[in-house]
């Protein structure tokens, strides 16, 4: 049976306005219990890929306490588990601080993995893919390298800065990027199987090309050199690569019909759990059409909003279509609409906030 291990790559140029200023892009909280790495980690976990690694960019912090030991996910520790893989040497330069040179500086975590196959994936492209049958349908093609792609007919309103492929048949001959200019397009999900021999010869051939080459760079670059397949993915796909973005989506995900197709029981999602009691309603306490986690205090009105753990909704307060992250308190009769509130927040003096068009901004900690 084959050896495969799993990289998730959190390189990216993706951020959140605020919301990412302290942590990464992987550990913003997402529909009120997970952070957005919850859900690559849980593909992994579904899929029987028990070696993981996590390629850090920035800001590790808030990841290292989100991860911990990686036991929330399933993953067999005796067989791998999850290491978390930081190129300390190039953190504070940009153009060195790409995945290439992560994977170089921590080459000892393929080494020693022993990989017949690398599934290399994004935290912010959120999918339910099984990475086993992608594997397999390379394994059988006999590419060296696939690239995982879906077809789309809105690329111009979504994925625009993201790569799209050009494909003769089921081979790619060129990765550029979608600039909104068309509708229909392949759209890369910047997920790869690699075969680990290969990986480890791209790295050294990057750095041959170009010491600012990331994986991205060095794939499109070598097109027409390499035998690199796609593999096209037909199932849910969103990308969080902005602010408007991520409470687009997180929204979208208020509706059944869309978060059904991604909490399913024969798919988990996991994430780490907290002790915290259960939500309490108060006698004042109306909620439509939200997500509302554990430790949650209730006594207003809220409608198509997220709250997190332990928020507290104070007696007559009106939230509307917020979002808002762990421990964040709103006094009574306030009103909220169209706001994002960053962990420990407190609205206390200026009670009306609402915005029209792009969601306000609340710092975390910040008094208001």
């Amino acid at each position: 049976m084959a050896k495969v291990v799993g990289l998730v790559n959190l390189h990216s140029d993706v951020s959140y306005e605020g919301l990412t200023e302290r942590r990464p892009v992987a550990s913003v909280s997402f529909l009120g219990r997970y952070g957005i790495i919850d859900f690559v980690l849980s593909n992994m976990s579904n899929s029987n890929v028990d070696t993981v690694g996590v390629l850090i960019k920035e800001k590790p912090r808030s990841l290292f306490k989100h991860l911990g030991n990686g036991n929330s996910w399933n993953f067999n520790s005796k067989s791998g588990g999850v290491s978390l893989l930081y190129n300390e040497k190039c953190a504070n330069n940009a153009l060195y601080n790409h995945d290439v040179n992560n994977l170089i500086e921590n080459i000892a975590f393929l080494q020693k993995a022993k990989a017949d196959y690398v599934v290399i994936a994004p935290a912010h492209i959120i999918t339910t893919m099984n990475y086993a049958e992608v594997v397999e349908a390379h394994a059988k093609s006999g590419a060296e390298i696939t690239v995982v792609y879906q077809r789309i007919n809105n690329a111009n309103e979504t994925f625009v800065g993201s790569d799209y492929l050009r494909l003769k048949g089921k081979q790619v001959t060129e990765i550029k990027q979608n600039k909104g200019n068309r509708k229909e397009r392949n759209i890369s999900l910047e997920t790869y199987v690699v075969n680990a021999k290969v990986l480890l010869e791209l790295l050294k051939y990057a750095k041959k090309i170009s010491s600012f080459f990331d994986l991205k760079d060095t794939l499109a670059y070598l097109c027409d050199e390499r035998r690199i397949m796609a593999y096209e993915y037909k199932g849910f796909a969103r990308c969080i690569d902005s602010y408007e973005s991520y409470y687009k989506v997180s929204m979208e995900f208020l509706d059944m019909d869309i978060s059904t197709q991604v909490f399913k029981s024969t798919w988990p999602i996991f994430t780490n759990t907290n002790d915290t009691p259960p939500t309490k309603y108060l006698k004042n306490a109306q909620v439509k059409k939200s997500f509302v986690a554990n430790g949650v205090i209730v006594d207003g009105d809220v409608e198509g909003s997220i709250l997190s753990r332990n928020v507290v909704i104070g007696k007559n307060a009106v939230v509307k279509n917020c979002i808002i992250l762990n421990g964040s308190h709103v006094s009574a009769g306030a009103h909220l609409e169209n706001v994002i509130i960053d962990k420990d927040a407190r609205i206390e003096k200026k009670k009306e906030l609402v915005s029209v068009g792009e969601p306000l901004y609340v710092k975390e900690g910040d008094v208001v």
